[in-house]
C-alpha cells in the first residue's frame, strides 16, 4: 500500500508546480477577473506543501501549524473569489454570512486548540462547507445567465468543478483521519483516495487553463 502512496504524492506535487507555472503564463487572460488571485493561492499551496513536507521528513516535528495557518488564507481567498464572481445580491449576502461564520470558527480554534499539535478541524469543516455552498450558488447563478452557453471556456467553471469534487470526497476523509488517526492499511487507503482527489482537482484546473478564453 505504501508503494502506491509515494508515487501519487510525487504526481500531485508535480501538478502543483505545473499548474502554478501555467497560471502565470495564462494570467493576462484572467487578470481582470475574480480569479486574479488564483496564482497566489496556488503559490501559497506549493510553499505550504513543500515546507510541510520538509518539516515532517527532515526535521521530524509536527507541521500542523503550517497547514492551520494556510487553511485560513486558502478558504478566505476562495470565498472572496466566488463573492466577486456571483452577481446576485442575495447570494452575496449568504456568502458574507458564511465568511463571517468561518472567521468566527477559526478564532474559536485559535483560542481553544493547540495550533502546533492539533488540526483546526472545526474551522476546516466550516471553511470547506462554505466553499461548497459558494460553488452551488455559482452554478445556480451560471444557469440563470448567458454564461451557460460558453461555460467550457470559463476558467472559474473548471476550477469550481475541481474544488467541488475534491471537497465532497475529501471532507469525510478529513474528519475520519483527524478523529481516528491510525497508521494502518485503512489509513493508507484514505491517504490514497486523498491524493487521487488532489490529482483529479488539479487536472480540472489544467483543463480550465487550456480551454479558457478571455471574457
Amino acid at each position: 500500500m505504501e508503494a502506491v502512496v509515494k508515487p501519487l504524492e510525487y504526481i500531485f506535487l508535480t501538478l502543483y508546480l505545473v499548474v502554478f507555472v501555467i497560471s502565470l503564463i495564462r494570467f493576462p487572460l484572467y487578470k481582470d477577473s475574480p480569479l486574479k488571485y488564483f496564482p497566489l493561492i496556488l503559490l501559497f499551496t506549493v510553499i505550504t506543501e513543500f515546507l510541510g513536507g520538509y518539516i515532517r521528513d527532515f526535521i521530524g516535528t509536527s507541521n500542523l501549524i503550517i497547514f492551520n495557518i494556510y487553511y485560513f488564507f486558502y478558504f478566505t481567498l476562495f470565498h472572496y473569489v466566488f463573492l466577486k464572481a456571483i452577481e446576485e445580491a442575495h447570494f452575496k449576502k449568504y456568502i458574507k454570512v458564511g465568511i463571517v461564520l468561518f472567521w468566527i470558527t477559526y478564532l474559536r480554534d485559535i483560542l481553544l486548540v493547540d495550533i502546533f499539535n492539533y488540526s483546526f478541524i472545526a474551522s476546516y469543516i466550516v471553511g470547506a462547507g462554505v466553499l461548497i455552498f459558494c460553488i452551488i450558488l455559482y452554478y445556480i447563478s451560471v444557469l440563470q445567465s448567458s454564461l451557460v452557453l460558453v461555460i467550457k471556456n470559463d476558467l472559474l467553471f473548471w476550477v469550481s468543478v475541481g474544488l467541488f469534487l475534491f471537497y465532497i470526497g475529501y471532507l469525510p476523509i478529513k474528519i475520519m483521519r483527524t478523529l481516528f488517526f491510525d497508521l494502518t492499511n485503512f489509513y493508507l487507503i484514505l491517504l490514497i483516495i486523498q491524493f487521487s482527489l488532489i490529482i483529479v482537482m488539479y487536472l480540472f484546473f489544467l483543463i480550465g487553463f487550456i480551454w479558457m478564453k478571455k471574457r
